[in-house]
């Protein structure tokens, strides 16, 4: 049984992570709102996940910095003040101001998200793998959220999401300061004189460049989709937020799944069927037409998207088996940098071409890619270690 302050803690964390959600997916919905605001084209809506993300990127880097002379709980809530700051500022009328406040809340994202993630997975090292799957389950419902949040704010008219903002900021403010105190390091140093062999740098590289791929595809589809809905299939912004939720709750479905086919199928196959199902889900999204082709199309690219982070980050702790230091970290900053690349690229296109379609058809390209940096992942995972599909299962965790 956990003792009372170690649920109130678990409790907690799980219910800051599922306002990290929202706070990392809320300018996908929020898109199609400033893009009309400011007149953007969609080069310039790229250059807002550019923005955001970049900001992740540099946060998750700073955090591996700092875990080595603060605790978790103050990382965290220096990260939920960041956050909350940017969406303040983003809540303005002010362009500048507001881009400005992207990055803002990006930086505090990227020093949240691993911090209590790591928090979690030090807390109770005797069931890891459930709690950090139930970590993700809560950041995945506050992904679901964040377009529905938008919803309720327009309904009350167009100028009611600065209101709906400042109150999630004041929420973010208040969550900051309910962190309980804990006294443990993200990223401990590892022991004196512990190199990593050079087959072990070529896997965490190869691994590294997996999860930039992965996550610019996720960020793309989940950034791009509202608008994609709005502007193609000519969806409202009610059915636009309902695509968005589909694409979100079966990649919640596919995590929930992904445990029972490890122990079945093993963690290489796994990645190689998801990387398969989310490629064929993204040809169908890009080339079938009709409203139930779009929302079946968006599903399985959720199933499929689901398993690729935590399993190539499975297989990756399995190898450093205790040495870890700091790469978790940098894998965080990997994944934050993929999200501001692929988005921004898409958008960028389709402002070349005038053809939103095409501009997301990159995800398709990307996919290859992902396909190929697996292979080599796995091929050197391979020579390396010899697969254990017990191992992903034990560190499956969520992005």
């Amino acid at each position: 049984m956990l003792a009372t302050g170690m649920k109130r803690f678990l409790f907690t964390a799980h219910a800051v992570f599922a306002l990290v959600g929202i706070a990392t997916t809320m300018l996908g919905p929020l898109l199609p709102v400033l893009a009309q605001r400011w007149h953007l084209t969609d080069r310039q809506s790229g250059m807002l996940f550019l923005v955001q993300f970049v900001g992740g990127f540099a946060g998750a880097i700073v955090s591996t910095r700092l875990a080595r002379h603060f605790s978790l709980h103050i990382i965290t809530r220096a990260g939920l003040l960041l956050t909350a700051s940017g969406f303040l500022a983003l809540a303005t009328p002010w362009r500048g101001v507001a881009t400005l406040g992207i990055a803002i809340y990006g930086i505090g994202i990227g020093l949240s998200t691993p911090s209590i993630t790591a928090a979690v997975s030090e807390a109770v090292p005797d069931c890891r793998a459930s709690m950090l799957n139930l970590l993700n389950f809560a950041w995945a419902l506050g992904a679901i959220a964040a377009p529905n949040l938008i919803l309720a704010a327009l309904h009350h008219g167009f100028y009611q999401i600065p209101g709906m903002l400042i109150l999630y900021a004041i929420v973010l403010i208040g969550s900051a300061f309910l962190i309980p105190r804990t006294t443990a390091s993200a990223f401990p140093e590892e022991p004196p004189g512990s190199k990593l062999p050079p087959s072990t740098l070529r896997l965490i590289i190869a691994c590294g460049i997996l999860i930039f791929v992965y996550v610019g595809i996720e960020n793309g589809v989940a950034g791009w989709l509202p608008t994609f809905a709005t502007r193609v299939h000519a969806f409202d912004l009610q059915r636009g937020a309902l695509l968005q939720d589909t694409f979100w709750a079966t990649f919640l479905l596919g995590r929930f799944s992904a445990p029972t086919l490890l122990r079945i199928a093993g963690d290489r196959f796994l990645l190689t069927l998801s990387i398969c199902v989310a490629a064929a889900g993204t040809i169908a999204l890009l080339s079938l037409h009709g409203n139930a082709c779009l929302f079946l199309s968006v599903a399985v690219v959720g199933l499929g998207c689901a398993a690729i982070f935590p399993t190539a980050i499975a297989i990756l702790s399995h190898r450093l088996s205790g040495q870890s230091g700091s790469t978790l970290g940098f894998m965080f900053a990997s994944a934050g940098l993929g999200a501001a690349v692929l988005p921004f690229a898409i958008g960028s296109l389709s402002s070349a071409t005038q053809n939103l379609r095409l501009g997301m058809s990159l995800l398709l390209l990307a996919e290859v890619v992902l396909l190929i940096a697996h292979i080599v992942m796995s091929h050197i995972a391979a020579q390396t270690n010899p697969a254990d599909t017990e191992t992903a299962d034990a560190v499956l965790a969520g992005d």
